[in-house]
């Protein structure tokens, strides 16, 4: 496994500079088709190669070197401890091999290239739980398959999504909601063809069948969603602080109760976002965040606010205490900072979300001064060096 690792890892670098034989070309080429995951993830390499070609990402690695050595000579520069405190990138070539490429976004420097051992196996995946209008609960998980419960015939699991189709009598409104756990994932078809992808702990309150002139739905949390176009009703999300109305688009809300902003991330179409008596119009690559009242807007790289909908953590200059909230609400653990410090290091790359805990606290410390201390209570001590 260490082999192939270090073997794709110079495959990869060599590709992106244009050099692999045509022996290493089929290699290549088999372990790329080897899984979507794989294509996605060079493609995004490649992206970021190329964005960047006004500085060598690259050449300060030589392939054919060990891992070793390749760390010996980075402890050595001192640009290092400028990262330490500033911002450090991650790429991660996580497919059949457990392996992952660091590199920087400033073009000065290169992180190390290095292999992450296989670590403890946490609970997450794709579950959720359906409370319907008295309080009962149903367990969603891959394994119920079909109709739910003798209370919802209209309902169907497919293994990753709940569809609800139309029930024959929807004069009234009658609401479920579904909550995700922390760890958890799950998708929801709505009565009208709307979809939504909800993150983990989060929970939507929505209609069984939509009638009257608008369809309002209640999240708190952070849901991706796709809306079936319907001009003559409004689609609405509501929020704790703001509400989204829309007719027909893609966007990303992330609204947790126990996060200073809230934020909304367009993808196509157009929605407004409606603050107390404040409205804001938003266009495809605008992201508004709502704080105290107060809407601000501002272009972002949507891939960072959604990637999480294709099961990564991708972040771009974000605060590691930004961060690590999200980790948090994944692998259900609770971070705690010995120095203030260290809530202000940036970071930007991407990390699979299906990695153990240890591998990415390895990551992580390889890319900034700090370790993680683990405690039996779900604590992590975050400790500077």
């Amino acid at each position: 496994m260490k082999k192939e690792t270090e073997y794709i890892i110079q495959l990869i670098v060599k590709r992106l500079q244009g050099g692999l034989s045509l022996e290493e070309e089929t290699f290549f080429a088999a372990w790329k088709s080897r899984s979507k995951a794989n294509e996605e993830l060079y493609e995004r390499l490649e992206n970021e190669y190329k964005e960047h070609t006004e500085y060598p990402l690259y050449e300060h690695f030589n392939a054919r070197r060990s891992w070793p050595s390749v760390m010996k000579d980075i402890r050595k520069r001192h640009s290092i401890r400028r990262l330490y405190r500033g911002v450090a990138a991650a790429a991660i070539v996580l497919l059949s091999v457990s392996s992952y490429l660091m590199f920087s976004t400033g073009g000065e420097e290169v992180l190390p290239v290095a292999r992450v051992e296989s670590g403890n196996h946490f609970s997450f995946g794709k579950r959720a739980s359906l409370i319907l209008p008295g309080g009962d609960t149903l367990l969603i998980a891959p394994g119920v398959v079909d109709t739910l419960d003798e209370q919802l015939p209209f309902v169907s699991n497919n293994g990753e999504t709940l569809i609800y189709h139309t029930p024959r009598t929807a004069d009234s409104l009658v609401y479920n909601t579904l909550k995700i756990p922390r760890g958890g994932a799950y998708s929801l078809q709505l009565s009208d063809g709307t979809k939504v992808m909800l993150n983990s702990d989060s929970r939507l309150k929505f209609p069984q069948s939509f009638s009257g002139d608008t369809r309002e739905v209640y999240l708190e949390g952070e849901g991706f969603f796709q809306v079936a176009k319907d001009a003559a009703k409004p689609f609405i999300v509501h929020c704790e602080r703001y509400a989204v109305r829309v007719l027909g688009t893609t966007f990303n809300i992330s609204a947790y109760r126990n996060d200073e902003v809230s934020m909304t991330t367009l993808v196509e179409g157009r929605v407004n976002i409606e603050c107390g008596n404040t409205v804001v119009a938003l266009t495809p690559g605008l992201m508004a965040a709502v704080a105290d009242s107060k809407v601000t807007t501002r272009e972002v790289n949507v891939e960072s606010y959604i990637s999480w909908t294709r099961d990564q953590f991708s972040f771009s200059e974000e605060r590691l205490e930004d961060l690590l909230k999200k980790i948090s609400r994944w692998y259900d653990v609770e971070f705690v900072f010995d120095d203030e410090e260290i809530k202000d290091y940036k970071f930007s790359g991407f990390i699979p979300r299906y990695e153990s805990i240890t591998n990415l606290f390895e990551i992580l410390e390889q890319s900034a001064n700090v370790s993680f201390v683990r405690k039996e209570d779900k604590k992590v001590i975050i400790i500077k060096h």
